[in-house]
């Protein structure tokens, strides 16, 4: 009887042990896409400001040049 109800406890202990490393283990993974995508995005948006700051620059000289007197 002792037997049994040790390697139940065993069993059960085990059981519990892999659902939370599996458990955490998702998290950790989403987590970290998570902060990859963020990152890309961000990335994203710095480039286009950028983009957008030298567009305005240049289109600036042009109409200075234009409407130059």
């Amino acid at each position: 009887m002792m037997e049994i109800l040790k390697k139940f406890k065993t069993v059960v202990f085990t059981v519990v042990a892999l659902f939370l490393y599996f458990f955490g283990y998702n998290q950790a993974k989403e987590t970290a896409e998570k902060e990859q995508m963020e990152g890309e995005l961000n990335a994203a948006r710095n480039a286009k400001k950028v983009r957008d700051s030298l567009s305005d620059t240049a289109r600036i000289n042009r109409l200075h040049d234009k409407y130059k007197r």
